[in-house]
């Protein structure tokens, strides 16, 4: 996980990405047709987040768990959202962890085998969850 290789997307990679992105807003724009409450496909930019749908970013909000997502295809794989309860976990602000790598999450007591499982989960495009 220390190699920091530069690399930009491919169109391939990029297609997959808007397809992604599309799915989660179909499904959003979905979930507002049932239930009536208005679910709306404009991308907004957040500070650190990039161009997201605003919706996507509110929907995450409420999910009380603790977890980080990253972009893989960025240069150093910055995380790109950070939740509440990660950042009530952890006692950082979101400006502080938003734009970082994972590493510097990383200190003495960490578990390698978890580090490596996140490298692999990240590798196959996976979602990688601990314990």
């Amino acid at each position: 996980l220390e190699i920091e290789d530069s690399c930009e997307a491919s169109d391939l990679e990029k297609r997959k990405a808007a397809t992604a992105i599309d799915n989660i807003l179909s499904v959003l724009t979905h979930y507002s047709q049932l239930t009536g409450r208005l679910v709306c496909g404009k991308r907004c930019s957040l500070p650190g987040m990039g161009f997201i749908s605003s919706s996507l970013y509110i929907s995450l909000g409420r999910i009380k768990q603790s977890f980080v997502l990253i972009d893989p295809h960025l240069p150093a794989m910055p995380m790109v959202y950070a939740s509440d309860a990660f950042l009530k976990l952890t006692g950082y602000d979101r400006n502080e962890v938003v734009g970082q790598n994972c590493r510097f999450l990383n200190g003495v007591d960490t578990d390698t085998a978890v580090l490596y499982q996140i490298k692999e989960s990240i590798q196959t495009e996976q979602a990688c969850t601990e314990g």
